[in-house]
């Protein structure tokens, strides 16, 4: 996240969870629903900051296939088992 000194607006970077191509935008939501410039369709990229969260969730807790998951399916594993709160996702 950084801030503009002049406008005080707030950028937000947003990534594909499958391809990790990223886009800019001046306000804060969990997830923006956009066509991947990758090649990935019409996905949600996800807020940069909610991806870093998800890894909490410890080693030993994560399933088999956990590095073939994409960020989003990851993402929820982490909310599902507690690792990322609703409180996580608003901020």
């Amino acid at each position: 996240m950084s801030s503009d000194g002049h406008t005080g607006t707030v950028t937000e970077t947003y990534v594909c969870p499958t391809c990790g191509e990223t886009t800019q935008r001046e306000f804060r939501v969990p997830s923006v629903v956009r066509t991947c410039e990758g090649g990935c369709g019409f996905v949600h990229f996800l807020r940069e900051d909610l991806l870093e969260l998800v890894e909490r969730v410890p080693e030993e807790e994560r399933p088999d296939d956990w590095e073939e998951l994409h960020g989003e399916e990851r993402l929820r594993i982490a909310v599902r088992e507690g690792h990322v709160s609703l409180a996580d996702l608003r901020r």
